[in-house]
């Protein structure tokens, strides 16, 4: 997990998946953008510009604890 617990991170995947603007919370100075801009490749991948983090959305909903 990237954000500390579930409901944290299920909050940020919420405001990924809306196309709402999300800082980085690795190194929390860049706002997350599509890591495959073209219109073929998935858009559940998010990248930082600062620090090159790469958010995989499906993958970490699916790592999601239970609890």
């Amino acid at each position: 997990m990237y954000t500390g617990d579930r409901d944290t991170e299920v909050i940020f995947l919420k405001k990924l998946w809306r196309g709402e603007m999300v800082v980085c919370p690795k190194c929390k100075n860049g706002n997350l953008i599509h890591l495959h801009k073209k219109a073929k490749k998935s858009n559940n991948d998010w990248k930082c510009p600062q620090c090159g983090e790469i958010y995989r959305t499906i993958t970490m909903l699916q790592e999601l604890p239970n609890d």
